[in-house]
């Protein structure tokens, strides 16, 4: 093997490592910083979800982007409903469904979430000269469209 291929697998090998490293600290700093608003991570997907594919969703809609079962949505709904940050209509020509949607107050939390993120984001990233800064955002996106490239959805 050329050292130019042993390189790549060991690039590739310390690529897995840091991207599993990466979305798991990610992941336990999302989950410690939403315990501050009283929420979980799959109340948080569902809100995000809600956001991403507007107003008046099915159930059955965010079951499918929320990637879980109607009855582990529905059991979210309603506590998300209780601290009145969605609210639940029946459907406009189906009976047996219901349309979701964010409250003012539901938006207003992600809001407030994706500041306190990007703050402390500003906080890391200043911590890396300019010149660095740059270089690892512009190392994400290439690396981002490397994936779309493959059909993923990024």
């Amino acid at each position: 093997m050329v050292q130019e291929e042993l390189d790549l697998l060991a690039d590739a090998a310390e690529m897995q490592r840091l991207t599993l490293r990466l979305g798991w600290v990610t992941h336990r700093q999302q989950t410690q910083r939403l315990k501050a608003y009283n929420l979980t991570m799959p109340q948080f997907m569902m809100l995000r979800a809600l956001q991403r594919l507007g107003q008046g969703c099915t159930m059955s809609d965010l079951a499918e982007a929320a990637m879980q079962v109607s009855a582990t949505v529905t059991g979210i709904i309603d506590r998300l409903e209780e601290r009145e940050l969605v609210s639940r209509q029946p459907h406009p020509t189906d009976r047996r469904s219901f349309q979701v949607t964010l409250t003012p107050a539901g938006e207003a939390l992600l809001t407030e979430i994706d500041q306190e993120k990007r703050e402390a984001l500003e906080a890391y990233l200043g911590a890396l000269p300019a010149d660095g800064r740059r270089q690892l955002l512009e190392m994400l996106r290439g690396y981002l469209d490397v994936l779309s490239q493959e059909g993923l959805d990024v």
